[in-house]
């Protein structure tokens, strides 16, 4: 009976200290409102070794349950909250222990936070310059176009893009390619309220596709990075010459092992392109020879919708799988107009002028599906990832072109362009990456892609009242491209010194196929891309390195079809099946100072350049464009880049870029050798006005370059944004400025021809936008602990 008694007696006592063996507790604010997804971690005493971290619930609450007997204490965690530290924690314990945990805001930390957030500095990574457009004042509305206008040193002339001595970039979306895509359609139509940032990247290594010859622009599009279910609404206008509106909603849930994020949105974006060209024509005839003036002028405000969803969902803490999926549309009607005013140089004298009007209907839509999976092999950063893309990209486009002479209603020629398209894509890879200590690491990986084009461009002409088809202008053409890759990159670092070796092996198979000329053309590329870096630090700031890169810049599918369009009566483009793909040598030495760009020294080397020109007929009087191969092209650049923080009061950077652009070619039966030096400028500076209002002003000046055939003067441009934040930094209002001051592209043409050409654009541009930011706008924690909860924060935060 007694032993009956001790052994319960025992088994109570037993019952009862495990009961208070866990320690829950609540996170709060000042406000008394709970805070979820606060890191709490664990730790012994007396030593503070690490025993476990978790975070809290949607309610506030946590639990460590079954902890070891012994002392402990809780340390919380959380961006913009200063941390909590516990008192002495004794286990197991007399009563239930139930921490009540109030953090305080972090005034210096959320000011920190704050500046980070207005200010759109650039980040000089290990392999790219990052630019941060995202909260940038002055580009509150627009296309793609207008953002990449944030780009420094970045050229926007109509719809090309030039960086001074390092040619063309190759753009990437979310590092897709749109190799395939109507560019023009896409930087002038597609909105750019949803991206986040654009990485330059001047050296691509060999996990990037060796494609282009200038640098990548990886546009980012905005991800989800906040815990908790949150939100953000915008809406804007601007007013130029025409007006322009944008709203958009993203919504996002992280919640557990899922994570959940979408987007819509909707565009009326405004576009003006007005180009004035004089030419004068000479030994062609006495029926040709004159003066040509011919002013074009183009409005548009398309239509632009686009719509976004991701889902990840962590299966395990090592396992990982997603799906995301983007939709983009755009509807433009809009009418064209040229005039054409023609002065001979016969005994008679004579003098006559030509009205077309150009009316357009445009519809382009974009959709990608991506899904992946990735495997956490081990701790040390191991790790295989499988993905898999596919997209579609739909055109369907027609105008009619009318001319006539003003000086009788009787119409000269009427023409019709109908061009439906279809673009299917689908890629796969597998990439693994293995760190063998914390000085090497070998990342390697295959890739496959395929491209199915089929563009149908019918053109008709009228004749009595019917539409005739003009089988000269008339061309179906198929293009299918099949490229295989595979890849390794060694990254290593050893006290001061860190570098890469990569080899990348692309094999290319592309068929172009006109159905109408009955005409195939083959082409089959392999080489090997070899790139290299070295660096070292030179001190507590000062780093040095060098990186070189072989790349291929293949003929874009739009320019390799040999078709004929008709933009006036006496200008068309055309299409070059025989260009051949580029081949292109870069090295490039760069300082940066405290992670920033400072200085670098780069040169370019490119054999079979693609260049765009114009050439005249030598039997009437049109001239039409075109892309050519020249034999040799040559870019030498030196950029300076320097912070302005040492003026009080201002944030931001200034730049200097020093660039020479040679070329060397045989070209139409002559020698083509010209070459020029040019020099850019550019500005940010960010600055705080009384009652919190945020500016930023900024500014760029190009002295002028030769772009093939091109002798461009000097053009600049200037922007202005103010903004300030109401109801707890949830609502921002912002307004800017775009070109107030500024000098549109002027150019000539001298070689073989006499041509003068301008090109302006809608400026200047006023506009201003509204967001509002809802739901829970916490981040995860800068603490970093080895755990499962911090294993969660981690990956609910990457990209």
């Amino acid at each position: 009976m007694k032993n009956t008694i001790k052994t319960l007696i025992a088994l109570c006592v037993t019952m009862s200290l495990y009961g208070q063996t866990s320690i829950k507790g609540i996170v709060i604010d000042s406000n008394e409102k709970p805070i979820f997804f606060v890191t709490v971690a664990l730790y012994s005493l007396p030593d503070s070794n690490y025993v476990d971290a978790l975070s809290t619930d949607e309610e506030g609450l946590f639990e460590f349950k079954q902890i070891d007997v012994g002392d402990y204490y809780v340390v919380s965690s959380m961006l913009g909250y200063a941390d909590y530290g516990s008192e002495a924690l004794t286990i197991p314990a007399a009563n239930p222990i139930f921490l009540r945990i109030k953090m305080e805001a972090d005034a210096q930390l959320l000011e920190t936070v704050e500046i980070k957030e207005k200010l759109p500095l650039l980040e000089q990574r290990a392999d790219k310059l990052v630019v941060n457009v995202e909260n940038n004042m002055t580009n509150t509305n627009g296309n793609l176009l207008d953002v990449m206008r944030k780009v420094p040193g970045m050229l926007v002339i109509n719809d090309r893009l030039s960086m001074p001595g390092v040619g063309s970039p190759t753009i990437l979306i979310d590092g897709r390619s749109t190799q395939y895509m109507d560019m023009e359609s896409l930087l002038k139509e597609m909105p750019g309220d949803n991206i986040k940032k654009i990485e330059i990247i001047h050296q691509p290594g060999a996990e990037y596709e060796a494609a282009g010859s200038g640098p990548i622009l990886n546009i980012i599009l905005k991800k989800n990075a906040l815990f908790g279910t949150n939100g953000n609404l915008t809406l804007g206008a601007g007013k130029g010459e025409l007006w322009d509106y944008t709203t958009g909603l993203n919504l996002s849930h992280y919640a557990g092992d899922v994570n959940l994020s979408g987007g819509i949105g909707y565009s009326k974006n405004a576009w003006l392109e007005n180009l004035s060209i004089n030419r004068i024509l000479t030994g062609i005839g006495d029926d040709f020879d004159g003066t040509y003036t011919q002013v074009s002028d183009e409005r548009a405000r398309p239509d632009s919708y686009r719509a976004n969803i991701r889902v990840d969902w962590d299966i395990t803490e090592k396992y990982r799988i997603g799906l995301q999926s983007k939709y983009y549309s755009s509807f433009n009607d809009y009418v064209g107009t040229n005039l054409t005013e023609i002065k001979l140089v016969d005994e008679a004298g004579t003098s006559y002028s030509l009205n077309s009007i150009n009316t357009h209907d445009k519809m382009w839509s974009y959709q990608t599906v991506n899904p992946y999976f990735i495997m956490e092999l081990d701790t040390s950063g191991q790790k295989l990832q499988f993905d898999l893309s596919s997209a579609f990209y739909k055109v369907d486009n027609s105008n009619i072109l009318v001319t006539s002479d003003t000086d009788s209603p009787n119409e000269l020629f009427e023409q019709q362009y109908i061009q439906p398209g279809n673009t299917k894509i689908f890629a796969s890879s597998v990439d693994y990456t293995k760190p063998f200590n914390k000085s090497i690491e070998l990342k390697t990986g295959a890739k496959f892609s395929w491209a199915d084009l089929d563009n149908d461009l019918q053109s008709s002409f009228k004749s009595e009242g019917q539409w005739i088809n003009n089988p000269q202008q008339s061309n179906h053409y198929l293009f299918d491209e099949k490229i295989y890759a595979a890849y390794s990159k060694l990254s290593w670092n050893a006290d001061k010194w860190s570098g890469t070796a990569g080899l990348r092996y692309e094999h290319s198979e592309s068929e172009g196929n006109s159905l109408t000329l009955d005409s195939i053309q083959t082409r089959t590329i392999s080489k090997l891309f070899p790139s290299a870096s070295i660096s070292r630090k030179l001190g507590k700031v000062l780093d040095a390195s060098v990186a070189y890169s072989y790349r291929v810049n293949r003929p874009r599918y739009s320019s390799l079809n040999p078709f004929v369009y008709y933009l006036d009566p006496f200008t068309y483009q055309s299409g070059n099946p025989n260009l051949r793909p580029e081949l292109t040598h870069s090295l490039k030495f760069s300082l940066s100072y405290e992670g920033q760009p400072f200085f670098n020294i780069e040169y370019k080397r490119s054999d079979d350049a693609i260049v765009e020109v114009t050439e005249q007929e030598k039997n009437n009087q049109e001239a039409f464009k075109t892309d050519v191969n020249f034999d040799l092209q040559e870019n030498f650049s030196t950029s300076l880049f320097f912070p302005l923080d040492f003026i009080p009061g201002i944030n931001g950077y200034a730049g200097v870029i020093v660039a020479n652009n040679t070329y060397n070619s045989l070209y139409n039966d002559a020698q083509f050798n010209r070459g020029k030096w040019s020099t850019t400028t550019f500005l940010q500076a960010n600055f705080t006005l009384p009652w919190e209002i945020n500016g930023e002003i900024g500014g760029w000046y190009n002295s002028g370059t030769q772009e093939g055939i091109f002798d461009s003067e000097y053009l600049y441009g200037t922007s202005l944004g103010l903004s300030k934040k109401f109801l707890e930094n949830k609502l921002k209002v912002s307004v800017g400025f775009e070109d107030f001051f500024n000098r549109f592209w002027h150019a000539n043409v001298d070689y073989q021809q006499d041509m003068n050409l301008v090109v302006r654009w809608q400026a200047p541009v006023v506009n201003a936008r509204v967001s509002y930011k809802f739901g829970n706008q916490h981040l995860k924690s800068q603490k970093r602990h080895e755990g499962s909860a911090d294993d969660i924060l981690r990956r609910a935060t990457s990209n």
